[in-house]
């Protein structure tokens, strides 16, 4: 299931990535320039959520954060790793932390929220 989505991921953002992108190395750029856009975009929603716990909470939420990155990486590792000598391997792994990041915006942001509400 998780190839056949990333299949179709691939396809869709060799269409969409950058209408200039032609090569697959200005894809691979393309998609790891999205990607860092995404990883900004989560620092910055961290350091929100961070700021409004308490001391207890920030600790737990670091070695979560820690746990999560080693998960992401790995998990993104071994979803390129089919692709292993291809010259697309890092489009699938440049897109695989860029939709692993922005599950985890999502993620964050629901705790914001949930903490604001009480």
């Amino acid at each position: 299931m998780k190839i056949r989505y990333y299949t179709i991921v691939l396809i869709a953002l060799m269409f969409s990535i950058n209408s200039f992108a032609q090569t697959q190395l200005e894809m691979n750029q393309a998609a790891n320039a999205k990607y860092k856009k995404a990883d900004a975009e989560l620092n910055k929603v961290y350091k929100q959520l961070i700021s409004i716990l308490t001391q207890s909470e920030k600790l737990l939420l670091i070695q979560a954060e820690k746990d999560w990155v080693k998960f992401r990486d790995s998990s993104c590792k071994f979803e390129s790793s089919q692709y292993e000598g291809g010259s697309i391997k890092p489009l699938v792994y440049s897109t695989c932390l860029e939709d692993l990041t922005r599950k985890r915006i999502l993620e964050i942001k629901a705790s914001i929220k949930e903490r604001k509400e009480k």
